[in-house]
């Protein structure tokens, strides 16, 4: 029966699934569930790790829609938006959850909900980019002055996932500039800079791994805050 608690658009469900020792047999039975151009799109990826991420998270995606709603994993459609961002196609004639799923090397990550959201994961223990962080906004660009080593590689991927998680939670993908909204790191809380660019939106931030850092950012409705509903998921159950 499908999962009343993931479609209120006051709950969000999240999940991640670290890609550790996932065996070889595993990845095939996912790759089995994605439609030929998800299948298409995987075998683009040169780098075994990228292509094993980029499957577990179009699994986890299907698996959760399935808890939600019923039905086959490998019935769902989808549909692209004019950014880019996926979305359950018209075909489908129940109600359409929104969505949103992240990928990188060693961890995935999905979130469904009643309502728009955005989520992104990255591994913390990577190269920043200076291009990047030179079109962040003033103050973003001065807390990074203030950090070194292993504490301004920690504030740009913390920032980079918050900036990622927004716009894929409004649809407009990375297709503009990087210095609104800006956001503050106030204590261990991620604040929006300018109150005013708050406006519906929820900020959660989670650390699944001590390398890896994933911002969500979801749509409230009215004055109510989000709650979120998050966990790992093992790869072992998602078969």
């Amino acid at each position: 029966m499908p999962s009343e608690t993931s479609l209120r658009p006051r709950s969000v469900q999240l999940r991640w699934m670290r890609m550790v020792d996932v065996e070889a047999l595993r990845l095939e039975q996912w790759f089995a569930l994605l439609d030929p151009s998800e299948q298409a799109r995987a075998m683009r990826f040169r780098n075994r790790a990228d292509q094993a991420a980029y499957v577990a998270a179009h699994a986890l995606l299907r698996h959760m829609l399935s808890e939600a709603l019923g039905g086959d994993p490998r019935a769902w459609a989808f549909e692209t938006g004019p950014f880019g961002k996926p979305a359950l196609a018209a075909s489908h004639l129940r109600l359409r959850p929104h969505f949103n799923i992240s990928h990188t090397r060693r961890l995935v990550a999905c979130a469904i909900a009643g309502v728009p959201v955005g989520v992104d994961v990255e591994a913390g223990d990577g190269e920043p980019s200076s291009a990047i962080a030179e079109r962040f906004a003033p103050g973003e660009r001065a807390m990074l002055g203030r950090a070194a080593g292993d504490g301004y590689r920690a504030m740009f991927f913390r920032l980079w996932t918050l900036k990622e998680a927004y716009f894929k939670a409004t649809g407009e993908g990375l297709s503009g500039r990087l210095d609104r909204p800006a956001f503050q790191i106030a204590s261990r809380k991620a604040l929006f800079e300018r109150p005013e660019d708050a406006g519906p939106w929820q900020i959660f931030e989670f650390a699944p791994g001590e390398a890896h850092r994933l911002a969500l950012v979801v749509q409230r409705r009215g004055n109510t805050p989000v709650s979120v509903v998050a966990a790992a998921t093992d790869p072992a159950g998602l078969c």
